[in-house]
């Protein structure tokens, strides 16, 4: 908008003259509510100013859209009046449309084939921990039967299953191994943390817990971290050797 242009500076006075009326309407309204002087004048510039800035912003945008609606509307009837030349018929060649490739149905979403990534991945991780679980307590068996009762090795074998799944493990009473030294125990205890290590992600400080829980009679007067660092403590004969070789096949 050109504030210099003569008719755009007589619009803004008529419209601050309306505008002035209106908020002089406005300020004796408020004296007749009681305002005094003061509050009422307060009232009356208020409104005066919010008043011009509307109209200013209405004149802003009537200038903006209305001249370019008119140009655009004088254009669309002078195309009309305009008649283009024409060839005859006989020299018009029909235009061949391209035909529509039709969609291709049956289209598999790539969301269901993710689905089936993750339910494969799934189905392979939870194979992979039965089968580390089930060599676990085949390994159990092995290496407590010739040193106790069956139904210390039943204890055993579901203490290492708790601890495979994660839960707290908790034993009806202390297993009693004879014929195996605590170093013997250590050596167990880290071969089933190296075991479940890759599907765990477990700390040696669970094992060392794991231990002084199951073996609590034998294990009563070492302390946790004791347990810990003497886990592959191999100085000396024992019955249990470490595998620090183990290597399950299905998660090689």
């Amino acid at each position: 908008m050109n504030y210099k242009d003569p008719e755009n500076i007589l619009l803004i006075i008529c419209g601050s003259m309306g505008i002035a009326a209106s908020a002089l309407i406005f300020r004796y309204l408020f004296i007749g509510l009681g305002f005094d002087d003061f509050g009422a004048n307060l009232v009356f510039i208020i409104i005066f100013i919010i008043g011009l800035v509307f109209f200013i912003s209405y004149l802003e945008v009537i200038q903006k859209v209305i001249p370019p609606l008119f140009k655009r509307q004088q254009q669309v009837i002078e195309n009309q009046d305009i008649i283009p030349e024409s060839d005859t018929v006989e020299d018009i060649e029909p235009t061949i449309e391209p035909e529509l490739e039709e969609p291709i149905e049956n289209e598999t979403p790539l969301i269901n084939e993710l689905d089936v990534i993750r339910e494969k991945h799934n189905l392979e991780e939870q194979q992979r921990k039965e089968q580390l679980l089930e060599t676990a307590i085949q390994y159990t068996q092995e290496t407590f039967a010739p040193y106790t009762s069956d139904e210390n090795i039943a204890i055993i074998c579901q203490a290492v299953t708790d601890y495979m799944n994660g839960m707290k493990v908790i034993v009806p009473k202390s297993v009693t191994i004879k014929g195996l030294s605590n170093g013997d125990l250590f050596h167990f205890g880290w071969n089933i943390w190296n075991r479940f290590q890759l599907v765990r992600g477990n700390k040696q400080e669970d094992i060392a817990v794991f231990l002084k829980i199951v073996f609590k009679n034998s294990l009563a007067d070492i302390e946790m971290q004791t347990i810990k660092k003497k886990l592959t403590f191999n100085q000396g004969k024992y019955k249990i050797k470490l595998e620090k070789n183990y290597k399950l096949s299905a998660l090689a």
